[in-house]
């Protein structure tokens, strides 16, 4: 019985450990091919639709969690196809839904990560690959807020001139606001890109309120249990 455990936490530890690598590699990759052809843009879309199966294939272990999760990874494939498909302004709706989509799967895949960390009792190694791909997605998630706002509010955002012909193109905005979002949740804030008018001022407080409750709440609990399990060894 303990062989099986045993085995199905690293079983566990694998796929937490993949979706981490296949996270990293996309943020690594995404903008430097950004400006290349459509063929390879087009890869690049499909990464993402690879990236939130990986999500849900890893994060969804219970049944409520497969249901909710298995229709807004659905939602995410379906409008990611719209994008592609579509031209005009008929793209532009569809790349405003794309990433309401996102936002929610993200939103609802760091549920389950924060859930299952607060929950655990036992720290084994899939826990800190779970803490660590939670803080990326919590980063992702509001990268897509960020171009939800752009598209509905682009007068909120203040862009250095070095950088501002990024945000024409839709997909070198995704690559721009996926660092103004690491940025605020890391509270390092480059001040390349501000805020100045609503509802970013909001969006962007909450952000570095939730990092900070991320690393002081999700991450100082795996080291109190970790503390906990090394002094429990010991006696």
């Amino acid at each position: 019985m303990r062989l099986v455990v045993v085995r199905h936490q690293a079983i566990g530890a694998q796929a937490h450990l993949m979706l981490l690598a296949a996270l990293i590699t996309v943020l690594a990759v995404q903008p430097i091919f950004a400006r290349t052809s459509g063929t390879v843009a087009l890869i690049s879309d499909t990464a993402i639709g690879v990236i939130c199966l990986l999500i849900f294939l890893t994060l969804c272990q219970e049944r409520w969690e497969r249901h909710v999760g298995l229709v807004l990874f659905l939602l995410v494939l379906v409008a990611n196809g719209a994008v592609s498909a579509l031209g005009g302004p008929s793209r532009d709706v569809a790349a405003f839904l794309f990433q309401a989509a996102l936002v929610l799967f993200l939103g609802f895949a760091i549920v389950v990560v924060v859930r299952l960390l607060t929950r655990t009792s036992i720290i084994h190694v899939r826990d800190v690959l779970g803490a660590v791909g939670g803080y990326i997605l919590a980063a992702l998630a509001w990268s897509h807020l960020y171009a939800l706002t752009y598209m509905l509010v682009p007068s909120a955002f203040s862009v250095s001139p070095d950088i501002a012909a990024q945000l024409q193109d839709w997909r070198l905005r995704r690559t721009l606001l996926d660092h103004l979002s690491f940025t605020t949740l890391t509270s390092i804030g480059y001040s390349d890109i501000t805020p100045v008018g609503s509802p970013l001022y909001a969006l962007m407080w909450t952000e570095t309120i939730f990092g900070q409750f991320y690393m002081a709440v999700v991450v100082a609990q795996l080291v109190g249990l970790k503390l906990a399990q090394s002094l429990k060894s010991e006696r």
